[in-house]
């Protein structure tokens, strides 16, 4: 190990870094650039901070952007998902499901639904993965159901 690693290894965990706080990180980040802004070099600071260059590079020209919130982290959530099973489709695959076994949560296949949909006309046709995802999302919620009750 090196001395970085042996000095970082108390507070990192196994993937790299500790889960800090919202208010932490921001601090970190105006504590980085302010650093930076009073003539640090770029690798020291890096190097004592235990963080990259792009990292830096990333926050230094945030806050040229002279936003009031430059020290915020964006969400990287896509707006929208464009290709997700729409609910009403759902809820007739997870409605069939519990028809036809008996407990509801039973052994119905996900290619006797696929079958059935095909004949009566569906509009969107999911893939037989796609079933087996909506049971097991249906069957984690049952169970978390009956946890809280």
């Amino acid at each position: 190990m090196t001395s970085r690693t042996n000095r970082n290894s108390e507070r990192e965990n196994q993937k790299g870094r500790m889960r800090l706080s919202p208010a932490a990180l921001q601090q970190r980040r105006q504590e980085a650039l302010q650093r930076y802004l009073a003539g640090d070099p770029i690798a020291v600071i890096c190097r004592e901070m235990s963080c990259s260059k792009s990292w830096l590079y990333k926050w230094k020209k945030r806050r040229q952007c002279t936003e009031p919130d430059w020290v915020q982290e964006y969400s990287r959530r896509p707006e929208s998902t464009p290709t997700k099973t729409p609910e009403t489709l759902e809820a007739e695959i997870i409605r069939l499901r519990q028809t036809w076994s008996a407990d509801g949560l039973g052994t119905v296949s996900a290619d006797v639904i696929r079958d059935y949909l095909c004949q009566h006309g569906s509009e969107s046709m999911p893939s037989r993965r796609t079933i087996y995802r909506i049971f097991n999302r249906q069957t984690e919620e049952v169970k978390a159901d009956s946890f809280s009750s």
